[in-house]
């Protein structure tokens, strides 16, 4: 579902390209908050762009393009925050509520939508 949505709501030519997933130990992902960092990892190996060190991400990904919020959304931005992260992408709509916590050094970067999480992590600065 993911390959479709970055096809065709964010324009990638991807649907000609064999794509592999491998998780960690074989770890079955059965949730929805790891939606946006597999896009971005497919993403990142399709433009031949990797992710910055530092970068991660947390959102659901609706049919759309659109970014959506998942549950406990400050527990795992908390974490992310811990293990030393610089900055997190979340979904637009998630922001505001975390700026409440204290993150330290994080930073949190809201997007809307696909076109938002790519125009945004994958470009030269």
């Amino acid at each position: 579902m993911l390959i479709s949505v970055l096809a065709k709501q964010a324009g990638l030519k991807i649907q000609e390209n064999a794509v592999f997933l491998n998780v960690v130990s074989g770890v079955s992902l059965t949730e929805t908050a790891g939606d946006l960092a597999i896009a971005a990892s497919i993403c990142s190996s399709f433009l031949e762009f990797p992710i910055p060190s530092g970068v991660a991400f947390i959102g659901e990904i609706g049919l759309g393009g659109e970014l959506r919020m998942v549950s406990r959304m400050d527990k795992r931005v908390s974490t992310v925050a811990k293990l030393g992260y610089k900055k997190c992408i979340v979904p637009m709509s998630a922001k505001k509520s975390l700026a409440t916590l204290d993150l330290g050094e994080l930073e949190i970067i809201g997007c809307n939508d696909l076109k938002g999480v790519i125009n945004t992590v994958f470009t030269k600065n």
